[in-house]
């Protein structure tokens, strides 16, 4: 039997609210300040209530509240993925029963992913991802009107 006593969850440095999606995001590192964001699409670390990375172009979301962590010692503990997913924004927010998609074939390297759907995000190309739902399928990323995507594996991380 341990003495020890229970690790509190991570803190976030911030809650990131993305108008249209009712998901309160925790950020790794950003502080609740203005970000000075410019027009690029950019990469933030999640640590809740999804781990992973969250692929945000600013200037396709309709407005964003950033705020302080909750008062406490910790942080809802993060969904934990069983393979590498990605989240589409929802009017519902992150699912209970799974994180969004799992990930099939080569879509499963999230780093090269990652690039892949930043460079839509810049240029407003239209890609597909490879999903494995009930069986093989494809989500169809528009770039020219995508706010946010989130991308994790079993780790959270790329």
């Amino acid at each position: 039997m341990s003495d020890a006593a229970p690790k509190p969850y991570p803190i976030p440095a911030s809650i990131l609210h993305i108008q249209g999606d009712p998901t309160a995001w925790g950020l790794k590192s950003l502080p609740p300040s203005n970000p000075e964001w410019g027009t690029d699409p950019i990469a933030l670390d999640l640590i809740g209530p999804l781990t992973g990375t969250m692929l945000l172009s600013p200037t396709k979301v309709g407005s964003l509240a950033l705020l302080p962590p909750p008062p406490g010692d910790g942080w809802v503990p993060a969904s934990r993925a069983v393979r590498p997913y990605i989240y589409l924004p929802s009017a519902k927010g992150e699912p209970s029963a799974s994180p969004g998609y799992w990930l099939a074939g080569s879509d499963t390297d999230l780093a090269d992913l990652q690039q892949r759907i930043l460079e839509a995000m810049r240029t407003g190309q239209t890609i597909t991802v490879s999903i494995d739902a009930i069986g093989p399928g494809v989500v169809v990323l528009n770039g020219s009107e995508l706010p946010f995507v989130v991308i994790g594996d079993v780790q959270g991380n790329l």
